[in-house]
């Protein structure tokens, strides 16, 4: 029940779950719109300091002005220069800026109720809808305001008007209050449902272009990056065709979560041993291809690397993997076809010689 009401209270209602991502989305927006309120609020508040030097009748309200410009520009500095990289500082901002706003409201409406009351009335709708933020902060601050007009304003204003204010204020603070949290439901929702979308088109790229046990990209992405690279060659490229040896036996003998560990120690040991996951790409079962925009020269210390860390390898049912590989560059061949063709019979030229050799060692046992 507390964490219902909380999150009602905190997050209108709308996110459910701690997602920073969403909280850093909300809070830089906040800081655009600070900077907005600090500018407007520097050139009106301006505007009534140089109006109260020349009208008598505004004098009364000169600290009240000094102290509010000095706040806002306190805020316009610290959301321009301090908040883009320290974006947890945004909330401060906010409540300094709304506390210039409604503050002053209330400061001019006690020291000249009779000829700016309607000002704190204007505050009360404009503060909860300044920026994408939670009603308990609202219901905080304009309850604070409230306190600081009861204190001051029951000695200085007109037993009359000061009833009149105080009843307005709780009207109009309601009304801006709720006109708040439903303003910000749907501000705080926009976020969620972006958010929401982006996950969700990861989700099904991912789907589409990665295989799910290794966490390689998959049969549709090689395509689709071959297509590209036929368009863009010659460009210094290299292509690995790499197979699994011992799949099979391994599946055979020892069961399928041998043969899945063997599958996936195999992938990670491709992923150290190039340029990263993005450049691997496992086709099915047992083979893998790896597309390096590099020479050949590169990719053989990385295939030097490969063998290494394949022979160190070890995992619950295996240790050591056997790779069979073969590569084609861009050095030797001026075509996709071409490339991936001589990769491929490099690759079953190397394994026929491992079963080869692997055949021997049996026949000597």
């Amino acid at each position: 029940m507390l964490s219902k009401i909380k999150n009602e209270l905190l997050f209108t209602g709308v996110l459910q779950n701690n997602n920073e991502k969403i909280r850093k989305d909300i809070r830089e927006d906040n800081r655009k719109a600070a900077i907005f309120w600090a500018v407007i609020q520097l050139i009106f508040w301006s505007f009534s300091l140089i109006m109260s030097r020349t009208d008598p009748e505004y004098i009364d309200c000169l600290p009240v002005y000094i102290v509010v410009l000095l706040i806002c520009g306190v805020s316009l500095f610290l959301a321009l220069y301090v908040c883009p990289r320290h974006l947890r500082l945004v909330p401060a901002v906010e409540t300094a800026l709304n506390i210039a706003l409604l503050g002053a409201g209330v400061g001019i409406t006690v020291l000249k109720p009779h000829l700016r009351s309607a000002v704190i009335f204007c505050t009360l709708l404009i503060v909860p809808v300044s920026y994408i933020t939670d009603t308990l902060s609202t219901i905080a601050l304009i309850l604070i305001d409230f306190l600081v007009l009861v204190i001051a304003g029951s000695n200085r204003m007109d037993p009359d008007i000061y009833r009149w204010t105080v009843t307005f204020f709780l009207i109009f603070g309601t009304v801006g209050i709720l006109m708040g949290h439903f303003i910000n439901r749907t501000r705080f929702e926009r976020f969620v449902f972006a958010e929401s979308a982006m996950q969700l088109a990861e989700l099904q790229t991912r789907y589409a272009y990665y295989d799910q046990m290794t966490g390689l990209q998959n049969r549709r992405a090689y395509s689709e990056k071959v297509e590209q690279l036929s368009k863009r060659l010659p460009v210094p490229c290299t292509v690995v065709m790499a197979d699994i040896n011992g799949l099979k036996e391994a599946n055979d003998t020892l069961g399928h979560e041998a043969g899945d560990e063997l599958i996936i120690g195999s992938a990670e040991c491709l992923g150290r041993s190039f340029d990263g996951i993005d450049t691997i790409y496992r086709l099915g079962g047992d083979e893998f291809i790896v597309i390096m925009e590099k020479s050949e020269i590169e990719a053989k210390k990385c295939l030097e690397r490969m063998e290494k860390i394949c022979a160190d390898w070890k995992g619950q049912f295996i240790n050591g993997i056997s790779i069979s590989y073969g590569a084609a560059s861009t050095e030797e061949f001026s075509d996709s076809d071409s490339l991936l063709k001589a990769a491929d019979l490099r690759m079953y030229e190397y394994k026929s010689k491992y079963y080869q050799a692997a055949g021997k060692e049996r026949r000597k046992r």
